[in-house]
């Protein structure tokens, strides 16, 4: 299977190359007649691929129908067979859906994601079989071209459902097989009429706490990166100082392979518990649209006249990125849009623009009205946690964006003091003062000066 996977992803390389020559033929028709960039080689009847998307293969069926780019590329399976009898070991199949995969990728980014690269090592790590081509008997599988092979079988597939398509995956601590399973007469799951919503939750995404809720409650962030990173620096140094190429470094590398799995899989486990637990909590669950890419970006490099580099707060910004990373809140509305769509709940993504400084009580928005991770709005008093007042303000949002009524969202509704305290120094004796209040009297802050988050005596 490691076998397998080298030479796909030397296929799935060549194929790719040819599709790209054959793009950027009919992108550039201004630079003249050629049919490669870099060769300059002429157009002709002889050199000029009649699809605008693959040069490979034959462009007519038999019934002289014109194949699409992937018929073209499959039908030139048989003639690499035939020139190259190493690939005569994979199973046709698999190299048919190698071709689909470079499919796919196309287009997605006709649909508007980014430019398909070719693949790496660390980035080409399974092949798929399509549906009906293999076996299930108990603890065993067959594989075509590969035989029969034991797996541990995490779960039973219940009675009824028919074998989809299957995907092998090398990881770090081994080869998983992942099989999609599907009962055609389970009806599909839609999505709540708005007239059957009951609740709604604003969901704000953070670092410390890497889900604050509109009702009140927190959904803190164990990073489990940080828990194992004295382990994975220790594996690091080891790995390091292995001699170059020896079988002990690959044995050290793959031990720090299988603490990056281990991270892997405690987070997606964790994530997966979130969504089914937003899922159960309400009908309606608005998320805000975070442009992670922008918040993980470099920051832009700086010269000064002489052109030596100053500073630009990049080192500082590295270990805000690494945390940032470690949260895949990108992964996370994934899963929570994948179960919602499940179980036919409703979530949509805000715009998270002003949410953090606005009084989810007068609307009142300014910047001086957060500090840190306590919310106090000036203009009515009304105080919160930071984080929850945002997840409040994004539900607000949802609800308004689907034109629902606002007291179907969940939100908090226990009433709560702020306990202020301020010592002060007179004649060598400290004295102490404290006074409790409450939310939405804005007199009572006027005896105190609000300064960093903290009330002092005026």
């Amino acid at each position: 299977m490691t076998n397998w996977l080298d030479l796909l992803r030397s296929h799935y390389n060549f194929c790719l190359k040819d599709r790209i020559n054959a793009y950027e033929q009919i992108k550039y028709p201004k630079l003249g007649n050629y049919s490669d960039l870099k060769t300059k080689s002429e157009c002709c009847p002889l050199t000029c691929s009649i699809s605008n998307n693959s040069g490979l293969g034959e462009p007519f069926k038999k019934s002289g129908k014109k194949r699409n780019a992937y018929e073209m590329q499959s039908s030139e399976l048989t003639f690499l067979k035939k020139s190259r009898p190493w690939y005569k070991k994979i199973y046709s199949a698999v190299l048919q859906q190698n071709l689909r995969r470079l499919d796919t990728a196309f287009k997605n980014f006709f649909d508007g994601r980014r430019y398909p690269k070719f693949k790496t090592r660390q980035r080409f790590k399974s092949f798929s079989y399509p549906p009906r081509q293999i076996k299930l008997k108990e603890n065993k599988i067959y594989l075509p071209s590969i035989g029969w092979m034991r797996f541990l079988k995490s779960r039973n597939i219940p009675d009824g459902f028919n074998l989809k398509s299957v995907t092998v995956r090398q990881k770090a601590d081994g080869w998983y097989v992942s099989i999609t399973i599907e009962n055609p007469n389970i009806p599909q799951s839609k999505p709540l009429d708005l007239n059957q919503v009951k609740t709604g939750i604003g969901c704000d995404l953070g670092i410390k706490k890497l889900v604050a809720l509109s009702n009140g409650k927190l959904i803190e962030n164990p990073q489990f990166e940080k828990q194992l990173s004295k382990r994975k620096t220790l594996r690091q140094r080891r790995a390091s100082r292995k001699k170059r190429g020896s079988s002990n470094e690959k044995k050290a590398y793959g031990k720090l392979a299988r603490i990056d799995q281990k991270i892997v899989n405690q987070r997606e486990d964790y994530q997966w518990k979130i969504a089914h637990h937003l899922t159960r909590l309400a009908d309606v669950i608005v998320l805000e649209d975070l442009n992670i890419q922008g918040m993980i970006r470099k920051c832009r490099a700086k010269q000064d006249e002489n052109g030596n580099f100053l500073k630009n707060g990049q080192s500082a910004k590295k270990a805000l990125n690494r945390l940032i990373r470690d949260c895949s809140w990108g992964n996370l509305k994934l899963k929570i849009q994948s179960i919602a769509a499940k179980f036919g709940s409703i979530c949509l993504e805000v715009n998270p623009k002003w949410t953090s400084q606005k009084c989810s009580h007068c609307g009142h928005i300014q910047k001086e009205n957060r500090n840190k991770e306590h919310f106090l709005c000036l203009n009515c008093g009304f105080f919160s946690d930071a984080d929850i007042q945002a997840s409040i303000n994004i539900g607000l949002k949802g609800i308004e964006t689907l034109r629902i009524s606002p007291s179907k969202l969940l939100r908090v509704t226990e009433k709560v003091t702020l306990k202020l305290e301020a010592t002060s120094s007179a004649n060598g004796r400290e004295i102490s003062v404290s006074s409790e209040i409450e939310p939405g009297n804005p007199q009572q802050l006027s005896l105190f000066e609000w300064v960093n988050g903290e009330a002092i005596p005026c």
